[in-house]
């Protein structure tokens, strides 16, 4: 899956296919870490192991704190049962001890194109970067949806101007985390949607007796 700061996680799964049960097929405890900005043949790094078996079924998803949840594994192989156990991962970013930066953003709706102003409230601006992660679905052993986006971003003091993705090709309609990135700590993510409604699924109905969920 794809983390805050270009890098992507590996985690979970076994030697094998999910054809046929396989109770024999050799698990992948180690999570890896691929990070494109490194030097080739230098990208790929084992991080912690897993003592739980993460196997077909099993999910990954982002968290706003940078952190990703690992839940699920239900191969019906006969050997490895339906697993409710929670796991979370600290990548790298998240143990270095270095602040995380903090920001306010008031526009949360972007047009494609759009100039948005963010104001940080900690952390240095002269590096700062911006990454916008789509929302997944994570199932099944794959997280679909998966997008990351570097929009361009400029500073004046505490003030920075974030550029929203241009057009539907590079940025499908729908909701998105935003990352401020301080080198490489992230912050807190905040959740804006880009390119509007079009399929329009805000419609809901119009009635006392209907309660808008999640809301």
């Amino acid at each position: 899956m794809t983390m805050s700061n270009g890098s992507i996680l590996v985690v979970g799964g076994q030697i094998g296919s999910n054809g046929d049960p396989q109770p024999n097929l050799e698990l992948l405890p180690r999570a890896v870490l691929y990070d494109p900005s490194k030097p080739v043949n230098q990208r790929m790094t084992v991080m912690a192991n897993t003592t739980i078996a993460r196997l077909y079924h099993s999910e990954a998803v982002l968290m706003q704190d940078g952190r990703v949840l690992i839940s699920g594994s239900d191969p019906q192989d006969g050997k490895h049962p339906q697993e409710y156990r929670v796991e979370v991962f600290e990548p790298p970013y998240y143990l270095s001890g270095l602040p995380k930066p903090t920001f306010t953003i008031e526009s949360k709706d972007w047009a494609y194109g759009e100039s948005v102003t963010v104001t940080v409230t900690s952390g240095s601006t002269g590096n700062m970067r911006a990454s916008l992660l789509g929302a997944v679905s994570s199932t099944h052993g794959n997280s679909m949806g998966q997008r990351t986006i570097f929009p361009a971003i400029s500073c004046a003091g505490a003030t920075c101007t974030v550029t929203a993705p241009p057009d539907n090709k590079i940025c499908p309609p729908g909701w998105f985390q935003l990352f401020l990135l301080d080198g490489p700590t992230p912050s807190m993510s905040t959740w804006v949607r880009i390119g509007g409604d079009p399929a329009q699924l805000g419609n809901w109905p119009q009635s006392t007796s209907f309660k808008v969920p999640g809301v």
